[in-house]
């Protein structure tokens, strides 16, 4: 395996400089260096979402609230709620709640952030989700506290911090 893996990274290789070279004679060296720095740049992001998931995992980093044990066993939900919504992406939230035993009481259980559109050149890392339940028994209060990190070429150049409050309906 490890072979295949090294004859398509040098093949790949290979392409790039071909490339590389048929541009600069074809366009010129403005636009060779132009390539080339583009092609920097797309391979030194990370894999997508992967600041974003545990270790070893592939399940997105999520904050717990409550145990789904002490819910009632058949009534989880799921609501989506668009924290950011630029033109070219959307950050964004997911909670999932349920109802207590008795089912009259909805309670959060766990939340996740996301972003999605198009990403280049941008990470979101989110640090901390908090979900209250308030006095109206439909509604919930969201904390996110997150950092979008502005790369070029692989390097952060911006930090940018990003704070989210509001309330959601859950019906």
């Amino acid at each position: 395996m490890g072979y295949i893996k090294s004859w398509t990274c040098n093949l790949f290789l290979v392409i790039c400089f071909r490339a590389t070279k048929l541009v600069k004679e074809k366009i010129g060296l403005f636009a060779a260096v132009f390539f080339v720095l583009g092609l920097l740049s797309v391979l030194g992001q990370p894999a997508k979402d992967s600041y974003n998931k545990g270790a070893n995992s592939n399940e997105i980093n999520s904050w717990f609230f409550a145990s789904e044990d002490s819910l009632s066993r058949y009534a989880t939900y799921f609501v989506q709620i668009i924290l950011e919504d630029n033109w070219i992406s959307k950050k964004n939230l997911g909670v999932k709640y349920g109802t207590d035993k008795q089912g009259l009481t909805n309670i959060p259980i766990s939340a996740y952030s996301t972003i999605t559109g198009f990403t280049s050149g941008t990470i979101w890392r989110p640090n901390t989700i908090k979900v209250y339940t308030t006095d109206d028994n439909n509604k919930f209060q969201y904390f996110v506290v997150g950092i979008v990190e502005w790369k070029l070429l692989g390097a952060t150049i911006y930090t940018q911090s990003k704070r989210f409050k509001g309330i959601v309906s859950t019906k």
